[in-house]
């Protein structure tokens, strides 16, 4: 058996191990030990920079079962005290003082040997790329000692130098020894199990971290552990190589058997070359603490993946420390996952696998679960909208185009006179207070008819725009007052303006008398059209688009109560009984509809509010993802296009092409790693 620094334990050796494992379990083993020791430094008593008790949960361990060694001078000539420490305490089940814990048996004694410590701004690999700081998210921030977020904050926050990284006195070529930590008394915290050791670093000098080594100080066995994925640093500058603050967790060690004394040691840190040619490198060998346990211990849990997408593939992966043989069992929402027995589980991001992950791992000694990963999927998440805001198309025979109230309240009945309407929307004289219809292709034709009943006592002049009130419009994107609109006006006649259509007020009677009025307004876009308007059954005005046809403003909304553009002042007043034919009414279909509230030609009306009951909840669509294009379709078979106006969060208002929705998204499919830096 090789018994030189740097070697691992023979295989003969593992065999041991193992069979005093099931030896142990065989005797009735009632309880295992774990126990995390953390280095502290002190900074010239700065609360900011001296490191720190261990509050909370770290590495999987609780803080009860921390210990908070000595605290260790900088070295810096201004904080004062020598270079070089030789410390040792003694930990048994009666120590509660000085950051000390009680070991839950035994009695063991920590000496140690520094150059100087120093204090270190590394949060954990959960921290953003590259600087990795604590809570606070600059270097020197308070928030570890008055607020820390994690425990493994607290054990970053301080470490041992290794005497050549910007090792006191000063300067980047220190040469001075390296730490050195023995621990004994392990029989007496292990009385008949063997444990593992897994150490955690720090340091504001490093571009990764070199290996250490865990020693059997009895029979001379060397176990070289490493910190293979160190996250990348953000580079100081100040140095040929890469220089910066950073961090990361080793490798377990082999298995220890029947041991009483170990000792941990970094190998000799390294620098040289030149970050500008490509030959620099900056290793540091420094160390924040050390774990010791026989029973499993999950010392790096699952990050949580906050955002992924249909197509995308997730990774959860974790780090167990434990006696082995450890076996791993993926759990979601807390049940076990089939076959996901290995540290990493690997699953499409669909919306069954949302939801909270675990990893339990388990060896003769006991279990451990890791912390909780959220796993989110986006998808659409449909949700009744906050208030009553969707007034609903009742026509019979055409596909569903309901309206969008922005603050029009409903009545069950209005009277003026000997005329009582029921089902009304009242509609004061504000800019978001209207109802508004989805474009539809049934409103493009070049021919129409709109209708309603309406009561008001007069506009109110003093609201924004700059005159009129408007009853219906389709506006001109492009050109505020120049699309199709039918006007109160302040002298309480009626006026039509549309392209190419000059402008035509009825002469007679007022509709400002706070009485109940039926309008009625047909349009032919064609060349040698005209409009008319009908009010109270009878033709009040007539005029004509001047013999050049025109195109009406297709591919906008309807708005009724209120112009979008504000260029005309809102309505203020009650309507009835809108409706919308993609035809032109005869006078007597006009007619009919004022006396007897008749359908007339229900295979051309495509839209009719009667307002018989309230406007209801509508249907909120959201999502997460920004790229995400929401699709909607007037079959489930399609076609599917982009729905209008279609940002999270989406109230849906449907049209004729809008009865279906879906969600698209437009990135490629991607993979999340929970941990990208796990070994």
């Amino acid at each position: 058996m090789k018994r030189q620094l740097g070697s691992t334990f023979s295989s003969r050796s593992k065999k041991i191990a193992c069979t005093v494992s099931a030896a142990a379990l065989m005797l009735g083993v009632s309880s295992a030990a774990t126990v995390g020791l953390h280095f502290q430094d002190s900074y010239c008593g700065s609360p900011a920079y001296t490191g720190f008790l261990v509050t909370l949960t770290a590495f999987g361990i609780e803080s009860n079962a921390w210990e908070n060694l000595y605290p260790i001078q900088t070295g810096y000539s201004s904080c004062g005290g020598p270079l070089g420490y030789t410390t040792n305490e003694v930990i048994d089940t009666d120590t509660s003082t000085n950051g000390l814990n009680p070991l839950p048996n035994g009695s063991i004694m920590v000496s140690w040997f520094a150059p100087t410590a120093n204090y270190d701004p590394f949060g954990g690999y959960g921290f953003a790329a590259p600087n990795y700081y604590h809570s606070g998210g600059v270097p020197g921030a308070l928030d570890v000692a008055t607020n820390p977020s994690t425990g493994e904050e607290q054990i970053y926050s301080a470490f041992l130098r290794d005497g050549i990284n910007f090792g006191p006195p000063g300067g980047p070529n220190n040469d001075q020894p390296g730490y050195s930590v023995d621990i004994t008394g392990l029989k007496t915290l292990f009385t008949n199990t063997p444990f593992v050791v897994e150490l955690v670093a720090a340091a504001d000098s490093m571009e990764t971290l070199t290996n250490a080594y865990v020693i059997d100080v009895t029979n001379s066995i060397s176990n070289s552990v490493s910190y293979p994925s160190t996250p990348p640093v953000s580079d100081v500058g100040d140095a040929p190589w890469i220089r910066g603050a950073g961090g990361g967790l080793s490798t377990a060690s082999g298995v220890f058997s029947n041991i009483d004394h170990i000792r941990i040691m970094s190998n000799k840190p390294e620098h040289g070359g030149f970050k500008t040619n490509g030959t620099g490198f900056n290793h540091a060998g420094t160390i924040s603490g050390f774990m010791i346990t026989d029973k499993p211990v999950v010392t790096m849990s699952p990050q949580s993946i906050p955002l992924s997408g249909p197509g995308d593939t997730n990774v959860l992966s974790a780090y167990a420390l434990g006696v082995p043989p450890l076996s791993y069992q993926w759990q979601l929402n807390g049940q076990s996952i089939p076959a996901a027995t290995t540290l990493t589980y690997t699953f499409p991001a669909v919306l069954a696998n949302a939801g909270s992950y675990t990893l339990v791992v388990t060896n003769l000694y006991g279990a451990a679960t890791s912390k909780v990963s959220i796993v989110t999927v986006d998808h659409l998440i449909v949700s009744p909208t906050a208030t009553n805001n969707i007034v609903y198309d009742s026509n019979p025979d055409n596909p569903q185009n309901d309206g969008f109230n922005m603050g029009a309240t409903w009545l069950a009945s209005s009277t003026a006179g000997s005329v009582t309407r029921t089902g009304v929307m009242s509609f004061a004289a504000a800019e978001t207070n209207g109802i508004s219809v989805a474009d539809n292709g049934a409103f493009d034709g070049p021919t129409g008819t709109i209708s309603f009943w309406m009561q008001s006592a007069g506009t109110d002049t003093s609201s924004s725009g700059t005159l009129g009130a408007a009853l219906f419009e389709r506006p001109v994107a492009t050109n505020a007052g120049g699309g199709f609109v039918l006007l109160q006006l302040d002298s309480g006649l009626l006026e039509f303006i549309g392209p190419n259509y000059s402008p035509e007020v009825s002469p007679s009677p007022t509709v400002s008398d706070n009485k109940w009025h039926f309008v009625a307004l047909t349009f032919d876009q064609t060349t040698n059209g005209f409009a008319q308007l009908f009010i109270d059954g009878s033709l009040a005005a007539t005029n004509s688009n001047g013999g050049t046809g025109y195109t009406w403003p297709s591919g906008q909304a309807l708005e009724f109560g209120y112009d979008s553009q504000v260029y005309y002042r809102p309505y203020n007043g009650l309507l009835n009984d809108v409706r919308y034919y993609s035809a032109i009414l005869s006078p007597s279909e006009i007619g009919s509809i004022y006396s007897s509230g008749a359908l007339a030609d229900t295979a051309d009306l495509h839209l009719e509010f009667e307002f018989a009951a309230p406007p209801g909840e509508g249907v909120v669509l959201s999502w997460l993802e920004p790229s995400v294009v929401l699709q909607s379709a007037p079959t489930v078979a399609g076609p599917w296009t982009p729905a209008t106006g279609a940002i999270s969060p989406y109230t849906i208002v449907p049209t004729a092409s809008q009865q279906f929705f879906r969600y698209n998204s437009t990135n490629a499919p991607q993979t999340h790693i929970s941990n990208p830096y796990l070994m």
